[in-house]
């Protein structure tokens, strides 16, 4: 039987039209409908544009609070079935069910080899070592285990097609030896491979290396890729003559340096700042430079484009990512364009084909960010997904030869959009004269007083973006403006408001969270004696430091698996180098070293628990006993302290939760959830 998974267009602007005229003043949202996690989707387009696979989690798409909040989040949301649709005639079949044994790993754990086969990955029980990949045609013909992997197989992973040879694909594998992935050729019938690179062996080099990207050719030999090992950033080139890596540039973290991104026209697409050929730098770009780079020559080229707020795509002062990224033309491997976060979700074509497509499906959609999640080769059919701050996803499927729009999957759609509050970015100006961006949602419901809470995000080395956050709007529903900033220390702002961040817990960064509250006092979006401090993770250290270190500010804060003491995080830290892990040696820079005079003091004085006796207003204090990156001893500790001094304080300790709040699982999220409402209405309200 003929079955269609498609919505009408006219409906879909009906949906769209309610919205947009919905009222203010609109009944509160029930708790469970933020706290209740929706089905989730994944689609891929096969090259030619005919057929569409869709990897859905198995869970009615309705509100149904679910208990196992401790299993993965693959247990908890359902088992994944894989879903065939011929786009021309719409008829669908099942790839796997998602039922019992007959289902796919995860949402990524598939993909196309040609146009006419494709692979997944079955799901791996508990316990269970080793899996493997399955190649089917999409007939059902020809199915064949493609390659094995993990109990002494080595781990496999697709990397690119091969569109001249439709019987191969582009793998890399560390089978031949652990820690080293080389570079294969594997046909997707048999499943024989044959090497075409070997990889760099990154266990030799100094320190200790994580792997942060690579760069290939779109014949699927090496070029390049990008290594960190904790305080330094390596880049290795891959020399097609020898058929050796060597080492092509370094730097420092925190210092100028720059990072492949892309390729185009022959050259690769670094973002950073320009040096010259022997290493000196030419420009000290603090946001990053987009630029072409001659990497045969070590010449870079002209600047393609510069954000003069924000980092286009690369590292954050050499450290973090810049939360951009290139998005490539899966033909040519070449880069289109590049996408970043700024005011919006911003995007810079290097296409113009591309760029004219993508305007043409944007203006279906002006008012929503938009991206591009899967398309045909040629980009007339593709996937798109729109959000917002008021908007938490949907997904289209768009024809651009037929000029069809169709709803394919709508997340959470039992939370009324026309309840929810919009967020906008705005800047306001720290005490020294820094600008701090931050995105404020003013709530919709009326209220007798200008509840306010400011909400730090966690890290503290990211940075808020635009797009749908359960929590702001949680607290939005509850007539509660939020006010989310990029406080010094948040990445993708340039290297200066990056370092001014370096061991700053609970001064200048605490300052500019301060000065934020003072922004929404000043312009009548706050009252002075009804504001709330929020908070995870490094938010709820912010928490804690804005209770103790500026009580007057506060009526209230939510410590949500918070930092409250720095010497644990440093004796952590040195733990962990002693089992010289690397990647905690770039936060000796940030956060200091346990060994050291200087920063020991600086974390003792910084350290909330130190100054419980200070504070005036309430605490709820939120962990969850399995929390393995901020221990629970942070929290026991300092409820500890408030009842020493007889602080007012609510506190949640979840048996079986780790470090979240709102991704603990759908009934321990709506546990915390309640709490907090009873806290705010008990301590903000009254």
């Amino acid at each position: 039987m003929k079955k269609t998974l498609f919505t009408s267009l006219f409906l879909i602007t009906s949906i769209l039209s309610v919205d947009a005229f919905a009222k203010d003043g609109v009944d509160t949202i029930p708790l469970e409908h933020f706290s209740c996690r929706s089905n989730r989707s994944s689609f891929q387009i096969s090259p030619d544009g005919k057929h569409m696979l869709i990897a859905n989690m198995i869970k009615d798409n309705e509100c149904d609070i679910e208990q196992n909040y401790d299993r993965p989040e693959e247990e908890e949301m359902g088992n994944v079935g894989l879903i065939l649709i011929n786009l021309d005639t719409q008829e669908s079949k099942s790839i796997s069910r998602g039922v019992g044994s007959d289902r796919i790993n995860n949402t990524s754990s598939f993909g196309w080899l040609n146009n006419n086969r494709i692979w997944y990955v079955p799901f791996i029980p508990q316990g269970k070592k080793g899996a493997a990949a399955f190649a089917v045609n999409l007939d059902g013909s020809r199915r064949t285990t493609l390659w094995k992997y993990g109990a002494g197989e080595g781990f496999t992973s697709p990397y690119e097609m091969d569109y001249s040879d439709p019987n191969h694909i582009y793998v890399t594998n560390n089978k031949r030896r652990a820690g080293v992935s080389d570079y294969y050729k594997l046909n997707v019938y048999t499943g024989s491979s044959k090497r075409i690179a070997t990889g760099p062996d990154l266990s030799r080099l100094n320190g200790g290396v994580s792997l942060l990207g690579r760069l290939n050719h779109s014949n699927g030999q090496p070029l390049g890729m990008v290594l960190d090992n904790g305080l330094k950033r390596i880049i290795l080139e891959y020399k097609q003559d020898s058929k050796e890596w060597e080492e092509h540039f370094t730097f420092d973290c925190q210092e100028p340096g720059f990072i492949p991104i892309g390729i185009y026209k022959g050259k690769m697409v670094v973002a950073g700042s320009k040096f010259a050929s022997d290493g000196s730098i030419i420009e000290n770009n603090d946001t990053n430079g987009i630029y072409l780079y001659d990497y045969k020559n070590r010449k870079f080229g002209n600047l393609l484009f510069k954000d003069p707020e924000f980092d286009a795509a690369g590292l954050t002062g050499g450290c973090r990512p810049a939360q951009g990224n290139v998005f490539t033309d899966v033909m040519s491997n070449e880069a289109d364009g590049i996408g970043y976060w700024g005011m919006g979700y911003e995007r810079v074509f290097f296409d113009k084909e591309y760029e004219a497509n993508y305007m043409a499906v944007k203006s279906v959609f002006p008012d929503h960010n938009l991206s591009v999640t899967t398309s045909s080769a040629d980009r007339t059919r593709m996937v798109v997904q729109i959000w917002d701050t008021d908007e938490p996803g949907e997904y289209f499927y768009v024809d651009l030869n037929k000029g069809e729009v169709i709803s394919l999957f709508k997340s959470k759609p039992w939370l009324d959009r026309s309840k929810l509050s919009k967020g906008q970015k705005i800047w306001y100006t720290a005490r020294d004269g820094l600008k701090i961006p931050a995105v404020f949602t003013q709530t919709k419901i009326k209220t007798d007083r200008n509840y306010f809470v400011i909400l730090p995000h966690g890290g503290p080395n990211t940075r808020q973006w635009i797009g749908f956050d359960g929590w702001a709007q949680f607290f939005a529903s509850r007539g509660i403006s939020v006010l989310q900033p990029d406080f010094r220390g948040s990445t993708g702002l340039g290297y200066s408001h990056y370092m001014l961040g370096n061991k700053q817990w609970g001064k200048t960064m605490q300052d500019d969270l301060s000065d934020g509250v003072k922004w929404a006092i000043d312009n009548g979006y706050a009252d002075a004696d009804r504001v709330c401090i929020a908070g995870a993770s490094y938010g709820g250290y912010a928490t804690m430091a804005g209770m103790t270190f500026t009580p007057e500010l506060y009526r209230c804060g939510i410590n949500g698996v918070g930092v409250t003491d720095q010497m644990l995080i440093l004796e952590n830290f040195a733990q962990k180098r002693s089992r010289n892990q690397s990647w905690d040696k770039e936060p000796l820079l940030e956060w200091g070293d346990l060994y050291n005079e200087e920063d020991y003091a600086y974390a003792k004085a910084s350290s909330p628990v130190n100054f419980v006796k200070d504070i005036e207003g309430a605490v709820l204090v939120l962990h969850g006993s399995n929390d393995r990156v901020v221990e629970p001893r942070h929290a026991e500790d300092l409820i500890a302290q408030l009842k020493k001094y007889d602080i007012e304080y609510m506190d949640m300790f979840q048996a079986k939760a780790g470090h979240c709040i709102d991704t603990c699982g759908e009934r321990a999220s709506l546990e915390y959830m309640g709490i907090q409402e009873e806290f705010l209405d008990k301590y903000l309200k009254n």
